[in-house]
């Protein structure tokens, strides 16, 4: 059983070492993104240096790795904590989220941020973070994936649409998956992850010099 966290750990940060960004780099137009615009391999520079055509690239890219580590996980270690979790509206019965789901999903996810390939420089997470909840909460996911892509379309700004979606699917998930203890704590680590990134855009949006699309 051990080897076979271990093993889900593994996949799952190897995955998430992948950087499309990176690959992009190399399909359109042979600029390195880590020199151009703010220096981020993620999507909202990768519009900027490759336009939507790199973005979207790079988006589908960071996402497809958060959903192939998360169900790799859940075939490694299908077992779940909770029988059912409990929604906090209507009392009613949700599934509970394999544990596989969050070490690998949460792996992919270090493994964007800190790619050991990469000298331990990465993205932010976001993407592929995405990728990870849309296994485990696809319609409350693709929900609150919709606001944030308001937001951002409204804003002009990648970052706000990314912090507040983040949080808003930990609400979710104590509000509508109450008692899935593998579900809270994915959600609460991934928070982390994200926020921990995005430092230094939260940093300039307090100033009010965050990059804009």
């Amino acid at each position: 059983m051990v080897l076979r966290y271990v093993l889900t750990a593994v996949v799952g940060y190897l995955l998430g070492c992948i950087l499309f960004g990176d690959i992009a780099s190399k399909l359109f137009k042979g600029k390195d993104i880590r020199k151009v615009g703010s220096g981020n391999i993620g999507t909202a520079n990768a519009i900027r240096t490759y336009g939507w055509g790199g973005g979207v690239f790079t988006f589908v890219g960071d996402v497809a790795k958060g959903v192939l580590a998360a169900l790799i996980g859940k075939w490694l270690l299908p077992q779940v904590l909770t029988d059912g979790a409990v929604s906090l509206l209507d009392m009613s019965a949700q599934p509970g989220v394999a544990i596989g789901v969050c070490v690998g999903g949460v792996a992919a996810v270090l493994g964007h941020i800190w790619p050991v390939f990469q000298k331990f420089r990465g993205g932010k997470g976001v993407a592929t973070t995405l990728g990870v909840l849309l296994i485990m909460m696809p319609v409350h996911t693709a929900i609150v994936l919709a606001i944030s892509l308001i937001i951002v379309a409204c804003t002009r700004t990648m970052s706000i649409g990314s912090l507040v979606g983040t949080a808003l699917m930990a609400a979710v998930s104590f509000v509508f998956f109450w008692g899935d203890i593998v579900n809270h704590v994915t959600c609460v680590v991934l928070l982390i992850l994200v926020y921990y990134s995005h430092r230094m855009n939260i940093k300039r949006l307090a100033e009010g010099k965050e990059n804009q699309l």
